[in-house]
């Protein structure tokens, strides 16, 4: 039985797999393109740490049928009744959103003005209807009207086959948070990517995987600035950086320090090193406290990262500079995860942002992921998102970020020795 949804992002592809990742396929019901059905309690959802959703809502009633009439007279019987739960006086601010629905923003606003009189007739103080210019409320008009406050409420009308739910919003994702961890960071550098915070969380749950509860170390091994590594603190792992660039680990360095302090992170355990991907060997049992003096027991490393994407373009290239982009990212990255699979435990996880080209006449994808298996990883599939579907991309953008969640393949001693001999000729 569902008993709260999530609304899901611009890509909402990305906020499907991200909660399989998390919660498992059982636990998951995608309704329509808009949102998903959880058969969780909204306490059990870690909401804080999903970029891809909007908002999180507990189910409070359904409605039978989609009809818009139906849905007039459901949310009326509801608002009449004692589970509509009202502060006892004092202002109240009431919100609508719907979706699924073939309906103005009007008569949206026309059923708000309705509720609006009910409401007023059982709450001792006044009622205020936040108007719709769109059928959804945004983000920022639920958090400046105390939607999700004892003063308020936000219903979601969510359209799901031959039924309604009503929902009750009880979170939305931070906003100024989200910019003050993307805009505020003392070193940035466009050159490199400006990897935004939400994809960044949606690229370390999918690397986290079911496991995500027990104490993991996220490694980013291209990690830039450290926006990867940021995320991975504030969920409460621990970081192990590294980075071709020493400026870049300079950058990370000033950055994550900066964050300690922003956000109070006493415990903040991680290691940086400039070194290349390609090439080097990861101490994974030498993540530290930089101040401490701690040893730490051997940890669990998933893998979650924005590898290298080639040229950043910003107009069409021609077909050979495509093409010859297209075999140098695919090298490196090969090379890398010739080189990692010898370190890493069968089945860690790993989830890579890889380039993908839009170039106006069709996709072009990394030749290396139709080689995986040859590599010694396993391509994971998501039942409620399709893989093709696994790319953040903006329209005109040319390059695009396809997010691709590996597991090391249990290999024979016989493989495992192959690959390190490979990693001897890289």
């Amino acid at each position: 039985m569902i008993q709260s949804v999530c609304i899901l992002g611009r890509q909402p592809a990305l906020g499907l797999a991200e909660l399989e990742s998390l919660y498992g396929v059982a636990a998951i019901v995608p309704i329509g393109s808009h949102a998903a059905g959880l058969m969780l309690d909204v306490q059990d959802v870690d909401f804080a740490r999903l970029g891809g959703s909007t908002r999180q809502a507990t189910v409070v009633g359904e409605v039978p049928g989609t009809s818009w009439k139906q849905v007039e007279k459901g949310l009326l019987a509801f608002a009449k009744s004692t589970a509509f739960a009202l502060p006892t006086s004092g202002k109240f601010h009431l919100g609508l959103s719907a979706y699924g629905f073939d309906v103005s923003p009007a008569k949206l606003n026309a059923l708000g003005l309705t509720l609006k009189k009910v409401l007023r007739a059982r709450h001792d103080g006044s009622v205020r209807l936040v108007p719709n210019n769109e059928t959804e409320l945004g983000t920022a008009q639920v958090i400046h009207h105390d939607l999700v406050k004892e003063n308020g409420t936000e219903l979601l009308i969510i359209a799901a086959g031959d039924k309604t739910y009503i929902a009750k919003t009880t979170s939305v994702q931070d906003i100024a948070s989200y910019t003050t961890r993307d805009r505020e960071r003392p070193m940035r550098d466009a050159r490199v990517g400006m990897l935004p915070p939400k994809l960044a969380q949606i690229i370390i749950n999918l690397a986290a995987g079911p496991a995500h509860d027990g104490q993991l170390t996220i490694l980013d091994p291209f990690c830039g600035t450290g926006v990867v590594l940021q995320e991975a603190l504030l969920m409460g792992y621990d970081a192990y950086g590294t980075d071709l660039e020493p400026r870049m680990i300079a950058y990370t360095t000033e950055n994550l320090q900066w964050l300690s302090t922003t956000y109070d992170l006493q415990s903040t355990t991680y290691n940086l090193e400039a070194s290349d991907a390609t090439t080097h060997r990861w101490n994974f049992p030498a993540i530290h406290h930089p101040t401490s003096t701690i040893n730490h027991p051997p940890p669990t490393i998933h893998i979650a990262c924005e590898t290298y994407l080639g040229r950043p373009f910003t107009e069409r290239p021609s077909s050979a500079i495509l093409a010859q982009t297209v075999t140098e990212v695919n090298l490196i990255l090969k090379r890398f995860l010739q080189n990692i699979r010898p370190q890493l435990a069968p089945h860690a996880r790993l989830c890579l942002a890889v380039p993908c080209w839009f170039d106006g006449r069709e996709q072009k994808h990394l030749p290396l992921l139709a080689q995986l298996s040859g590599l010694g990883f396993e391509r994971v599939e998501f039942e409620h998102a399709a893989t093709p579907s696994l790319i953040y991309h903006r329209e005109g953008q040319i390059v695009g970020r396809e997010l691709v969640t590996l597991v090391a393949m249990q290999i024979s001693p016989f493989r495992q020795n192959y690959l390190r001999q490979r990693q001897k000729q890289i």
